[in-house]
């Protein structure tokens, strides 16, 4: 069998949920690094594989899978397998509650946190702004009342909806951290998640290159700015 092809960007929170699910499967894997500032994702190669323009993208022989809730899904649906029910349980309340959770990343969580990157690529700011910080409390305000009465987002042990929101939480630190005395049981989870493997040999690392990037660009703006 063909090994899967992974389009990523290692700063991407999103790309680095799909190689943490890949590792605990123990999936091989081959990555194809897309330079996101030299505009790769926005040729028309690149588009043909998603109309999009963003990443990860995953590539099993001539099925093509865009978005990483998407992908997560269906690498557990079929290369699961005695990893399967742990990680997307089948118990339909009990996956209501995952799907709420990456619902929740995709549409709000990830949002507040591409809104900094956005305008920080765009050369608009050199640090968070007061209204990316209060988008940002707002979403760890929610994922606080998620973990409040369970150990993990969605059910009481890891899942492919800790992967995806614990991705975007451990990077969006960056941005700014989560307050302990606000948001305890957000901070306890993220803390949770960090002792985790796959988090410390592929999460950890990811923050740090994103985190240069990031200091990069906004020292950037600052000096265009002055």
């Amino acid at each position: 069998m063909p090994p899967l092809i992974l389009h990523r960007v290692l700063g991407s929170p999103p790309a680095r949920a799909v190689m943490m699910l890949s590792e605990l499967l123990k999936l091989q894997v081959q990555f194809n690094d897309v330079k996101l500032l030299q505009g790769e994702h926005k040729t028309p190669e690149f588009k043909k594989l998603n109309p999009m323009g963003t990443v990860p993208v995953l590539q099993d022989g001539d099925f093509v899978l865009s978005d990483s809730h998407a992908i997560m899904k269906y690498l557990v649906s079929v290369y699961g397998g005695d990893k399967r029910e742990s990680l997307y349980p089948s118990d339909v309340r009990t996956r209501a509650l995952l799907d709420q959770a990456m619902f929740f990343n995709a549409g709000v969580f990830f949002k507040a946190f591409t809104n900094v990157t956005r305008d920080t690529f765009l050369g608009v700011v050199s640090e968070p702004t007061p209204q990316h910080i209060e988008e940002i409390e707002s979403s760890f305000e929610v994922v606080d009342a998620y973990v409040r009465e369970r150990p993990y987002i969605a059910t009481d042990r890891l899942t492919i909806a800790d992967l995806a929101a614990g991705s975007t939480a451990a990077t969006m630190k960056v941005f700014h951290k989560p307050d302990p005395d606000r948001f305890p049981h957000c901070v306890d989870w993220v803390s949770r998640l960090e002792e985790e493997h796959v988090f410390k040999t592929i999460m950890t690392p990811g923050v740090v290159y994103f985190t240069k990037v990031m200091n990069a660009l906004w020292k950037r703006n600052k000096e265009n700015k002055e």
